[in-house]
């Protein structure tokens, strides 16, 4: 008994310190995580459209999560908290800070388009047109639920919207190679209007409600009618950087800041 006990008071012990993970790798390994993850983010915010973004989002988010599970290994469940701040990094790149630099810097808009020539600027995200007018006479109403996502087998729908249109000729009479209205819309059966003093807006090349009911032709073109976005776009790149920011610091904040609970 006495023995035992002299063998456990000469035992080496374990310094708290000993094999900790260094805080400072550890924050550059969750910045680099973090940046990354939105850097590689910002083409698709720029190009593609929001439905098609979520799938990209998904695709390169688990593959993260099983880079996080690695690491954690070696540096602790701190890094599962950068891998989340990844996640709101990421949405705020598709939905925000991609769309905007996009807007700005002319990649998905284009100005100054003529009516008849819309059909070869179906690229673009954002279209803004010249020398055109909208029929007073070719106008409708019409509600009809959203269309969110076509599926195989069917389709998922939103609230029910009330969707105003108008016809859109152009100055020089010359006909567009496809049917080319400006809509705007609104919830809960209200009411919004197609000012003339608009000259644009988002292109779609497809319809976000249900054709059933509406006298479109097939192959028509529609513009969400509404200002230039020249000062929001600038507001919606500042913000989000400062977001950005923010989430770094956040991830310094809970590298450095003293606690086990994580460990």
């Amino acid at each position: 008994m006495y023995t035992s006990f002299v063998e456990n008071k000469h035992r080496r012990k374990k310094e708290p310190s000993e094999g900790s993970p260094s805080s400072f790798l550890l924050f550059w390994i969750g910045f680099f995580i973090i940046f990354v993850f939105s850097l590689i983010l910002l083409p698709f915010g720029m190009y593609w459209q929001l439905s098609h973004s979520i799938w990209v989002f998904l695709i390169f988010f688990l593959p993260l999560v099983f880079l996080g599970i690695h690491v954690s290994k070696t540096f602790g469940y701190k890094i599962f908290f950068a891998v989340f701040l990844s996640l709101l990094a990421g949405g705020n790149v598709l939905l925000f800070l991609g769309d905007a630099m996009g807007y700005k810097l002319g990649l998905t808009a284009k100005f100054d388009v003529l009516p008849e020539e819309v059909h070869l600027n179906l690229g673009y995200r954002y279209l803004y047109l010249r020398e055109f007018r909208l029929d007073e006479t070719d106008v409708g109403t019409f509600d009809s639920p959203l269309l969110v996502r076509r599926r195989s087998g069917g389709a998922v729908y939103g609230p029910v919207i009330t969707f105003r249109f108008k016809r859109i000729l152009s100055l020089s009479g010359k006909e567009t190679k496809r049917p080319l209205y400006a809509i705007c819309y609104s919830k809960d059966y209200g009411t919004c209007q197609i000012s003339s003093l608009g000259s644009g807006g988002i292109l779609l090349r497809e319809s976000i409600w249900e054709k059933d009911g509406t006298s479109f032709s097939e192959g028509s073109l529609f513009i969400v009618w509404k200002n230039r976005l020249d000062g929001e776009s600038e507001t919606k790149i500042m913000y989000s950087i400062l977001f950005l920011v923010l989430v770094h610091l956040v991830w310094g904040i809970v590298v450095y800041f003293p606690t086990g609970s994580f460990e």
